[in-house]
């Protein structure tokens, strides 16, 4: 698949995600025709190794895809990066793991929990894996989730397998049970409910440390660590459905025969923000595709993302009061987008504090410099 055909998918996607999105909202899940467009568009496979027959593509190709999603639906965007990043996280399995996952299809959906809850017995050939995990963004729709949770390792344990050590673990969804626990104002159509593993045994294949997200050695996985592409995730998703706040309220402006007005610039100036945040996430996927200079980009990385994000917001706030009360009947399209950026923009990879420490270092050690 070319990066123009994933566009052409993503916004035949985009479309029926848009007819569908009351729907999803009211379901708080995808409809099951939205969920089978995002995989046939290509998102699944997307990070997916070429040996398994996926795409192995870049960063920019991806996020512009989720962003077009995003103009028609922010939760099927939502979903279709949180799978194509999914994918990208299951190539830090051991060979064998991978082969199990992707050896009938590259189109496997792979869901996925962030947060270390739960926890994982070591046992002979694997772990026993027992928890709970909340917000599992896509998780109705998936084939595998992967799990973090601390171990609980045997004496014998390598040194960096000390109790407490986070590993990821790959589990069939059939293994495990979902509980319906996604009640939010908005992005209600992600589904993200809460995973359960009672015991469910996973070998060792299908494992690998936390660690490894830190930064991988192995020149067959992506050597840069989550944070510095995790924004690259969630905000794709966010500037879509700004996109789209902005194209459906561009008649509440003058056109361009009539006078200046605060109305005139308050638009553009939400525009200019809107467009100015999407090349700041695009500018961002070109370093990470390109990944040279490293120490030049990938500290600001995180905050530039989160920076996107906020100023999508602060735009998506100034159209909506030029919008007057229509913007935010229950019936328009506007206000779900509106709540939807919102929510999204709640979550832990988009916090700025956490987003400021990546940056702190750096800015520390030019100070330093320019002292001296």
């Amino acid at each position: 698949m070319t990066s123009a055909e994933l566009q052409d998918a993503a916004r035949a996607a985009r479309d029926l995600a848009a007819r569908h999105a009351p729907a999803a909202e009211s379901a708080r899940a995808l409809d099951p025709d939205v969920a089978r467009a995002l995989v046939s568009a290509g998102f699944a496979r997307h990070f997916v190794p070429h040996r398994w027959g996926g795409r192995d593509g870049g960063h920019l190709d991806v996020i512009r895809a989720v962003a077009t999603v995003g103009e028609g639906c922010a939760s099927a965007a939502w979903c279709a990066s949180v799978i194509a990043y999914g994918g990208r996280m299951a190539t830090f399995l051991p060979e064998e793991g991978q082969r199990e996952v992707w050896s009938g299809t590259p189109d496997t959906v792979v869901a996925s929990a962030l947060q270390p809850t739960g926890r994982a017995v070591d046992e002979d050939g694997g772990w026993r894996v027992s928890g709970r995990w909340s917000y599992v963004s896509a998780v109705l729709h998936s084939d595998w989730v992967l799990l973090v949770a601390p171990t609980v390792p045997v004496a014998d344990a390598p040194a960096d397998e000390t109790p407490g050590h986070r590993r990821f673990f790959a589990i069939r969804r059939d293994e495990l049970t979902v509980e319906d626990t996604w009640r939010t104002t908005g992005m209600r159509g992600t589904g993200s409910h809460t995973v359960i593993a009672e015991a469910v045994f996973v070998p060792r294949h299908r494992s690998f440390s936390a660690t490894a997200l830190e930064g991988s050695t192995d020149p067959a996985r992506s050597s840069l660590p989550l944070k510095t592409v995790a924004g690259l995730t969630f905000a794709p998703p966010l500037l879509g459905a700004a996109r789209s706040v902005l194209r459906r309220l561009a008649d509440s402006v003058p056109g361009h025969d009539a006078e200046p007005s605060p109305a005139t610039l308050e638009f553009v100036r939400a525009a200019g923000d809107i467009h100015l945040a999407a090349e700041t996430v695009q500018r961002v996927a070109r370093d990470v595709d390109a990944d040279n200079d490293r120490a030049r980009w990938a500290p600001w990385a995180p905050w530039d993302c989160v920076r996107a994000v906020e100023l999508g917001l602060e735009a998506v706030g100034r159209l909506m009061r030029l919008g007057g009360s229509r913007s935010f009947s229950e019936d328009d399209p506007v206000q779900r987008a509106w709540r939807d950026i919102h929510t999204g923009a709640s979550h832990v990879r988009l916090r700025p504090e956490l987003a400021a420490l990546d940056c702190l270092p750096v800015l520390k050690e030019a100070s330093v410099r320019d002292h001296h």
